[in-house]
């Protein structure tokens, strides 16, 4: 089986006979929407492969390789009129540099948002030049020639000119154009998160980018440019340089483009079945793909892209990853993200502070470090969805800034886009919508963004990691206990009040416990209808590991509960605390939910559990008491 991870060109993937998921039965749907289409999707879910589908399928020159390409496939045997009739010119604007140096043509220019400028046209004149070399045997002379042969009808230096020169020649012949756009908002995303001034600039009304799309809508409107496909992450760029979004209807939401990128769980449970029976051909694998499906399930599935779907899809780069790493090497990956994803991770800071109205550079003022929390934590903290009013698929900067705080559907709609929450399949019954977060590869991105805001310092995060390795290894709890009152619970002094709960020690445990290597970790997982605080179950291949699975349940008593200080607290053994009435009372009733859970939890794992469980109380925020016991 040939995995083509890291290949988002169709027609070099089909030529070398490499996997591919058919979507081209969309092609009629894609039609019949418009001729002027907005497609988003998180990064690394498929759109270039799908755009690149869309060119092969479209262009003229092609038709003669249509049965080799196409025949096998949905389209192929029942073909759209549209089949190879058009020029098709592609544009990736992931390849515009969001920071071009000050060199070369740009060397006068000072200011980023020119020097991208000079970037864009220079990509345009470039694009232009490759299209009449790759067309020149269907472009009528001489204008196929003179353009790329120093003629008098030369390329000058303005890319708009020349394209429209280009259009009126291809009026000429009996095909329009068709123009995609890939990655459509991609340095434009790059400038946000680094330089809001020079985004400004950017799509302001005389900004280049704006200018740019504001002059393709203009040539939509018979000028030979017949059809717009473009594709990319959010909406937010698009509404910023078209003042509504009108260049393009956005179909980012339609069910019947639900699974357009993205994998299903049949499709996943498939190429695992094919990569199994054609590794029995020489020995047994050690693997399963029983394990292997559900491992794939909890960390990349959960994607649902419109109201209502059936289906939630898995993210294609991260299938495609586990899968070649299966391939080759008989395992499951060791780190279940991608590193091409991982980029992710350091733009989750920046999107938080965006999201919740913050500087961002990360510049705010000590009143509002000290009084307010990323929105990001309470995903996390409160084990709950993110309601929403509507999922918004058009708005601009300014209004996500002005609005967050007002309107969680600013803040959610961003994050949905970014593929860091998920709409959950129906309607609440007050008719809003309920956003999650997909699976665990966002989870852990998360978690990442609370520990480094618990955990600033790297001295910090290495004594943690030490301690929690000897944890694992003898399933003591007490040096955990010790280092989160010694180095954790002082930050909390300066948090704000919503910090203050019992939800609070537990994602404290969540940050520090999380292991992805070893573990699934399930906050609130459902057990006989009741939910567990926090559960770390072992991934199927660390069965055989002398690891424990681990379950926790948490309580908090108030200082004002025990009748005691803060300083008879911090002064009394551990041992003693226990002994505190309320104290054992609280102790009692964790480890009785615990029993219950144990119960559920054996009848679901069946001999594969391997148990610990752990009753924390949290007195206030200066100590921790716990109880254990192992299966």
């Amino acid at each position: 089986m040939k995995i083509p991870y890291g290949v988002a060109d169709f027609y070099r993937l089909r030529s070398r006979d490499q996997v591919y998921l058919d979507r081209t039965d969309r092609f009629a749907v894609v039609e019949d929407l418009g001729d002027s289409l907005l497609f988003l999707r998180p990064r690394r879910f498929g759109k270039s492969l799908w755009l690149s589908t869309m060119a092969s399928y479209y262009d003229l020159r092609l038709a003669g390789e249509h049965e080799r390409l196409f025949g096998d496939l949905a389209i192929g045997r029942t073909p759209t009129p549209l089949a190879h009739r058009y020029f098709v010119l592609r544009w990736d604007f992931s390849k515009i540099d969001p920071d071009p140096p000050p060199w070369g043509v740009n060397a006068e220019v000072s200011s980023r948002h020119e020097r991208i400028g000079n970037e864009i046209r220079g990509y345009l004149n470039t694009s232009i030049e490759t299209f009449l070399i790759d067309y020149r045997e269907h472009l009528p002379e001489p204008l196929s020639s003179s353009l790329s042969s120093g003629g008098s009808k030369r390329l000058g230096d303005d890319p708009f000119h020349n394209f429209e020169r280009l259009l009126a020649t291809i009026r000429q012949t009996p095909y329009r154009l068709y123009l995609l756009i890939d990655e459509y908002d991609n340095f434009a995303n790059e400038v946000l998160t680094a330089d809001v001034d020079a985004y400004h600039q950017l799509v302001q009304s005389d900004g280049p980018f704006k200018y740019l799309f504001k002059w393709v809508k203009g040539l939509l409107a018979g000028a030979g440019l017949d059809r717009l496909f473009v594709t990319g992450v959010s909406p937010i760029v698009m509404s910023d340089v078209t003042s509504g979004m009108n260049v393009a209807e956005n179909v980012y939401l339609y069910p019947e483009l639900n699974t357009l990128c993205g994998f299903t769980d049949r499709e996943v449970h498939g190429l695992l079945e094919n990569l199994h029976a054609e590794k029995a051909d020489t020995a047994a694998p050690a693997w399963t793909v029983g394990d292997s499906h559900a491992m794939m399930r909890d960390w990349y599935n959960g994607y649902r892209f419109a109201l209502g779907a059936e289906e939630a899809v898995y993210n294609p780069t991260l299938v495609l990853y586990f899968l070649k790493h299966l391939q080759r090497t008989g395992a499951s990956p060791r780190q279940m993200l991608d590193s091409n994803l991982a980029a992710d991770e350091g733009k989750l800071d920046v999107l938080a502070r965006l999201a919740t109205g913050h500087d961002v550079t990360g510049q705010q003022d000590a009143t509002s470090a000290t009084l307010r929390v990323d929105g990001v934590i309470d995903l996390i903290r409160r084990d709950e969805p993110l309601e929403i009013r509507q999922l918004l698929d058009r708005f601009t900067l300014k209004e996500l800034l002005e609005g967050s705080s007002q309107d969680t559907s600013f803040f959610g709609s961003y994050l949905y886009y970014f593929g860091m929450l998920t709409l959950r399949k129906e309607e609440t019954e007050q008719q809003t919508l309920e956003l999650v977060v997909p699976n665990e590869v966002m989870h852990g991105l998360y978690v990442e963004r609370i520990r480094r805001i618990l955990m600033p310092l790297g001295a910090s995060r290495s004594a943690a990691d030490a301690i929690l390795f000897a944890f694992l290894r003898s399933g003591n709890l007490e040096p955990l206990l010790d280092f989160i009152e010694a180095t954790l619970f002082p930050t909390f002094s300066n948090r704000d009040a919503t910090w203050a709960n019992e939800l609070t020690v537990k994602t404290v445990f969540l940050t520090l416990l999380w292991n992805d290597t070893s573990y699934v970790t399930h906050s609130e997982p459902e057990l006989d209808h009741r939910y567990a605080d926090l559960c770390l179950l072992r991934r199927p291949d660390a069965q055989a590991s002398s690891l424990w699975d681990l379950l926790f349940e948490f309580k908090r008593l108030s200082l004002k509960q025990l009748g005691m200080s803060s300083e008879d607290v911090k002064a009394a053994a551990r041992e003693s605390l226990m002994e505190v009435p309320k104290v054992k009372d609280a102790l009692g009733e964790a480890e009785g939910q615990i029993v219950a859970y144990r119960a559920a939890l054996g009848r679901s794992r069946g001999d594969t559990l391997k148990l610990r469980s752990f009753a924390v109380v949290a007195l206030g925020f200066e100590r921790l008491v716990v109880r254990s016991s192992p299966s």
